[in-house]
C-alpha cells in the first residue's frame, strides 16, 4: 500500500466522481512555470478519479462501523511493529533560530552541548562603531534576478550611497513583515512595494532574508563558530526554528513556511514557534537557572507551580497576547487563545508620517519620497531613532529635515517652511529653526497615545474574561516594552497586578526559539484556535443546500451529500501536547484505487460543509488502494505535537499505521 502525503497547492482541483476535493487552492502559483504546473495537475486529476471516503453517517454500516472504530482504538498500542513512519524526528543536535520581525530581526544558533551551557549564539550586526543583536528589518536587492545584496545597516548604507538612478533600479524594503497581517487573499503571488512602489512578490522577499541568514551561518559553521559551537557541523545538522505571531491566521503561517522552504530550508528540518510562547518558554526555563539575576528575572524565575500569568508579547508590529500556567514539571498549559491585533511600535511611526502630512502637506512627502528616496530614507530612520529614545525625562524632540524637503517645500508654497509653521495650529507645539524641525515633548508623546490605549483595552478585555479572574502576574516581551512610556502605562493601568519585564525584554523570543527547538514538549496543552475536521459524503438532510445532494443514494433511499465537515477537534478546545483525538472511522468504495482523505480548519464551532467561507483546506492524505478486493476501512485520528497537527491512519486489513504531519499552527 503506497502512501503520500500532499498540501493542497499540489493536489489545487480535484475532479472526481464520489469524492469532495474541490476547494481553490489559498496559494496560487505565479505565472513562472506555469506549462508544467499546468502538467501537473491534470496528472494528479488523472490519478485521483472515482475516489471516495464515506463516513458514518451511513446508516447501513453504522453499527459496523462504531466497532471498527473501538477495535481501532485498540490497534493504535500495537502499531508499532506495523508502523510505516513518513517522517523522522531530527537529532537536533543544532539549533538554529530566526525572529524576523517587523522592525528588527536576527539569528541565533546552539549546540545541544552549549544549550546544557546555556550558552547561545546570537549573530551580531555592526552600526558604525555600534554592535546590536538585531538588524533593521530591510532589504535591498538586485534587479534583475532579484538577489538579496544585503541586509539591516548595512544595506540602509549601501542605499543611501548610491545615486538617485541606481537607487531607482534597485528593489528596498523595510518594515514589510505587517504585509502577511494586513493581506486578506493572501497567495504566493501576493507582492510588496518597495520604497520606490516598485513591486516583487512578498515570498521573494522573505525567502531572500532567510536565504540571507542561512548562507551566512554556512559559512560560519566551519569558520569563526567552530569555537564558539566547540565543533564542525554539517549544514545539513541544522534544525531551524522560525518565529511568528501567534494572533496570525493559517494562511500568513503557511506562507513563512513556504518562504523557507524556498530559501532552502528543508521541510523536514524546520519548525514554526509562536512568539508568545518562545518568549515564555525563555523566561521560565533559562531564568530559572542563574544565580544573579535583575529584579524582572528573579520574578520571573520565582514564579512556582500552579501561578497563571499573561503574555504579553509587544514588538514592532503586532501585540501577541496569551496566557499560561505552570505546572509542577515546569512545563507551561496555554489558558487562551491567544489574542491581539496591529498595535506595536510602528503605529507611533504612523502617527508621526501622519501628523507630517497635516502640517508639511501630503505632496511635500511625496515629492520627497519619489525624487529623493535616499532623503526620504534618512528622514525615517531618525523617526525611528527619536521614537526610541523618547524617555520620561526628554524635553523637545528634534528632527533633521532633508534640505531637499524644505526646497520642494518652499517651491510648493512660494514662501519658507519656518513662516507657514508660525502660522499653523501647531505652532505652540512646533518650530523650525534651519534644518531642524522641534516638536514639543506633550505633541510627541501623543503620538503614542491611541496604541497605548488599544494595548490596555485588549489586556483588560481579556483578563476580564471568567477564567482569567485569577491571574495576577504580567510578563511583557518585545521590543516595545524597552519604552518607557509603554512599560509605565501598563504599571498603571494595572497596579493591582505584578508587571515582570524581563532584562532584554526584545531578544526574548530569539533566544525562546532556541529553547523550543530542543525543548518543543515545553507547552503542554494548547487552546485550539481552529475547528479541524475531514471532508467526507454523509447523509444529504432537510435544510441542506440542493446543490449538495448527490444522485448516488443509499439502500434505503437517502442521498448521500457532498463536501460535509467531519469535526475532529473543536476551536476553543484545549488539547494536550502527544495526546490523540477521538478516532474516526471512513470506508472507501468496492474497486476504488486511490483514496483522498482532505483535512480542513475553520472559526466557526460547527461548520456543515467544508466550502463554507470561514474554511480553509490545509492538507491531505493519498492512499492507493489499487489490488484490493473489498471495500477498505480506514481509522483516523489527530494529534497535536508542539505546534504541529499530526495525522495517523490504520488500514484494518492490514493493521498498518501511517504517520504524517499537517504543518498548521493550533
Amino acid at each position: 500500500m503506497h502512501f503520500s502525503f500532499l498540501f493542497k497547492e499540489d493536489l489545487k482541483r480535484f475532479e472526481m466522481g464520489n469524492c469532495w476535493s474541490k476547494r481553490e487552492n489559498p496559494f496560487s502559483k505565479s505565472k513562472t512555470g506555469k506549462k508544467n504546473r499546468k502538467r501537473q495537475i491534470e496528472e494528479s486529476r488523472k490519478e485521483s478519479r472515482n475516489l471516495s471516503f464515506k463516513g458514518s453517517e451511513s446508516i447501513e454500516g453504522i453499527e459496523e462501523l462504531e466497532q471498527h472504530t473501538a477495535d481501532a482504538d485498540l490497534e493504535w498500542k500495537n502499531e508499532d511493529q506495523n508502523v510505516v513512519e513518513l517522517r523522522s524526528e531530527h537529532d537536533r543536535i543544532i539549533v538554529a533560530a530566526i525572529d524576523f520581525g517587523t522592525h528588527g530581526s536576527g539569528f541565533a544558533v546552539c549546540t545541544r552541548a552549549n544549550y546544557k551551557k546555556d550558552k547561545i549564539y546570537i549573530h551580531p550586526w555592526k552600526s558604525g562603531t555600534t554592535i546590536t543583536c538585531k538588524a533593521p528589518t530591510t532589504v535591498l536587492m538586485q534587479p534583475g534576478d532579484q538577489h538579496c545584496i544585503s541586509f539591516g545597516y548595512e544595506a540602509e548604507e549601501k542605499y543611501l550611497n548610491m545615486n538617485l538612478e541606481d537607487q531607482k533600479k534597485h528593489y528596498f524594503f523595510r518594515q514589510f513583515k505587517m504585509g502577511l497581517f494586513k493581506t486578506a487573499n493572501l497567495s504566493e503571488s501576493t507582492t510588496l512595494k518597495d520604497l520606490n512602489d516598485k513591486e516583487l512578490p512578498a515570498i521573494e522577499v522573505f525567502a531572500a532574508v532567510i536565504r540571507y541568514f542561512k548562507e551566512i551561518l554556512q559559512t560560519q559553521l566551519n569558520g569563526e563558530l567552530v569555537g564558539q559551537l566547540e565543533g564542525k557541523f554539517e549544514y545539513d545538522d541544522i534544525y531551524w526554528v522560525i518565529t511568528v505571531p501567534a494572533i496570525w491566521d493559517l494562511p500568513a503561517k503557511h506562507f513563512m513556511r513556504k518562504a523557507a522552504e524556498k530559501a532552502g530550508l528543508k521541510d523536514s528540518q524546520l519548525f514554526l514557534a509562536l512568539e508568545p510562547e518562545a518568549a515564555s518558554i525563555y523566561s521560565r526555563k533559562i531564568s530559572g537557572k542563574h544565580k544573579t539575576l535583575k529584579d524582572g528575572d528573579k520574578q520571573i524565575a520565582r514564579l512556582k507551580a500552579d501561578t497563571k500569568y499573561l503574555v504579553v508579547d509587544c514588538g514592532g508590529g503586532t501585540i501577541d497576547i496569551t496566557a499560561h500556567q505552570v505546572l509542577k514539571d515546569g512545563g507551561l498549559k496555554e489558558l487562551h487563545r491567544a489574542n491581539g491585533d496591529y498595535y506595536g511600535g510602528t503605529c507611533v511611526n504612523d502617527e508621526i508620517m501622519s501628523f507630517l502630512k497635516r502640517l508639511l502637506g501630503a505632496p511635500a512627502l511625496t515629492n520627497l519620497k519619489d525624487n529623493h528616496p535616499g532623503d526620504y530614507l534618512e528622514l525615517m530612520i531618525d523617526i525611528e531613532r527619536k521614537k526610541c529614545n523618547f524617555k520620561k525625562d526628554t524635553t523637545n524632540v528634534v528632527l533633521k529635515i532633508p534640505a531637499s524637503l524644505m526646497e520642494a517645500y518652499e517651491n510648493e508654497f512660494g514662501c519658507q517652511m519656518e513662516k507657514v509653521v508660525e502660522n499653523t495650529v501647531f505652532a505652540a507645539d512646533v518650530s523650525v529653526n534651519r534644518d531642524k524641525l522641534i516638536i514639543s515633548r506633550i505633541l510627541f508623546k501623543s503620538f503614542f497615545q491611541t496604541t497605548l490605549e488599544n494595548i490596555v483595552k485588549l489586556i483588560k478585555e481579556i483578563l476580564d474574561s471568567p477564567e482569567m479572574s485569577d491571574v495576577n502576574t504580567i510578563l511583557a516581551v518585545g521590543g516595545y516594552v524597552e519604552s518607557p512610556l509603554l512599560s509605565d502605562t501598563l504599571k498603571t493601568a494595572f497596579s493591582q497586578k505584578k508587571i515582570i519585564v524581563p532584562t532584554d525584554p526584545s531578544l526574548c523570543i530569539l533566544k525562546g526559539a532556541i529553547v523550543y527547538g530542543f525543548e518543543p514538549e515545553t507547552i503542554t496543552s494548547r487552546v485550539c484556535r481552529y475547528t479541524y475536521g475531514i471532508a467526507k459524503q454523509g447523509i444529504w438532510k432537510e435544510g441542506d443546500p440542493e446543490s449538495k445532494k448527490l444522485p448516488d443514494r443509499t439502500r434505503r433511499g437517502l442521498h448521500w451529500c457532498d463536501g460535509v465537515f467531519d469535526k475532529h477537534v473543536e476551536v476553543g478546545q484545549v488539547v494536550k501536547t502527544g495526546e490523540f483525538q477521538e478516532t474516526r472511522t471512513y470506508f472507501t468504495i468496492e474497486g476504488q484505487e486511490k483514496a483522498l482523505l482532505d483535512f480542513y480548519a475553520s472559526q466557526e464551532k460547527n461548520p456543515r460543509f467544508v466550502d463554507n467561507p470561514s474554511c480553509s483546506c490545509v492538507g491531505s492524505f493519498v492512499l492507493d488502494l489499487s489490488g484490493k478486493k473489498f471495500r477498505e476501512n480506514i481509522s483516523v485520528r489527530i494529534g497535536f505535537g508542539g505546534t504541529e497537527l499530526k495525522v495517523e491512519a490504520i488500514e484494518e486489513n492490514t493493521g498498518r499505521v501511517f504517520k504524517t504531519f499537517c504543518n498548521f499552527l493550533p
